[in-house]
């Protein structure tokens, strides 16, 4: 496998910031802090109903672990992690109510406190829990979180806290292979990449595809992900069927955020 480093010169990358589903809207999907330690700064999310019926909420925060290689995270309760600045997080309002078609504004106040620990990377989520009423009055339900409410579906917005004075980024790229097997009806590759340094990555990553023989071009679509501090995550790419058959150079590349260099790297393959 060849490695190479390179400048990027133009990469554009479209994502979006809502989650959709039981007809509620929530933006952003995530609130990036940059908040010196000892200062406060707050940030704003809406809450959409798009329901034909009111709808009741509840805000609160939790832990999560980096995404695992595969992409998932795990959540967990809030101060568990060695990494977490949920603790640091309120919301006003943290319980309301949303008529069809109602949006509600929420402030996400972060309050770094003046102490070490605070000048490293730190996340938390922040989960969105839609309630109903408790159907019972025996208090007997486990899910239960006050007089009368019941949680149901969660929504999860991720926050993430980066002190100023941490500006280090470093991305290594482990490995770029062929994950699929004869038998697979797709043909899959996969790039490895693990976050060396201390800040939070925005990565880009794509495949471009040479024909060596016409020499014609054909990129991919970037898909965009987040590399926290010491994790590791595994891309995966199908090759597209639409491909000319032959011999192709396929470059492999992941834009970490640096202004200098992007990671990548080559392989061929033939498609028959």
């Amino acid at each position: 496998m060849k490695i190479i480093s390179r400048i990027l010169f133009a990469l554009i990358l479209l994502t979006t910031g809502v989650i959709n589903g039981q007809n509620v809207s929530i933006s952003p999907s995530r609130l990036y802090y940059k908040t010196p330690i000892g200062e406060y700064k707050t940030q704003e999310i809406n809450i959409t109903n798009s329901s034909p019926n009111k709808q009741a909420f509840v805000v609160s925060f939790s832990d999560f672990e980096p995404a695992g290689i595969e992409g998932k995270s795990r959540f967990m309760k809030a101060g568990e992690s060695e990494n977490s600045c949920s603790q640091w997080l309120s919301a006003t309002p943290s319980f309301f109510e949303l008529d069809p078609g109602a949006t509600q504004k929420v402030q996400v106040l972060l309050q770094v406190p003046a102490s070490p620990e605070a000048n490293k990377v730190k996340w938390a989520a922040m989960q969105i829990k839609l309630a109903k009423e408790k159907k019972g009055a025996d208090g007997s339900d486990k899910n239960a979180i006050g007089l009368g409410i019941t949680e149901t579906f969660q929504f999860v917005v991720h926050v993430f806290q980066s002190p100023p004075t941490v500006v280090d980024k470093s991305a290594e790229l482990i490995s770029f292979r062929e994950i699929s097997t004869p038998t697979d009806s797709t043909r899959v590759l996969a790039l490895k990449v693990k976050n060396n340094g201390e800040s939070i990555l925005d990565c880009a990553s794509y495949l471009e595809f040479t024909h060596l023989q016409s020499g014609s071009d054909d990129r991919q679509k970037p898909f965009a992900f987040t590399l926290l501090p010491g994790a590791s995550r595994e891309v995966k790419f199908a090759i597209p069927s639409n491909l000319s058959k032959g011999k192709y150079s396929v470059l492999g590349v992941v834009d970490f955020g640096s202004r200098e260099n992007v990671l990548a790297a080559e392989m061929e393959v033939e498609l028959k």
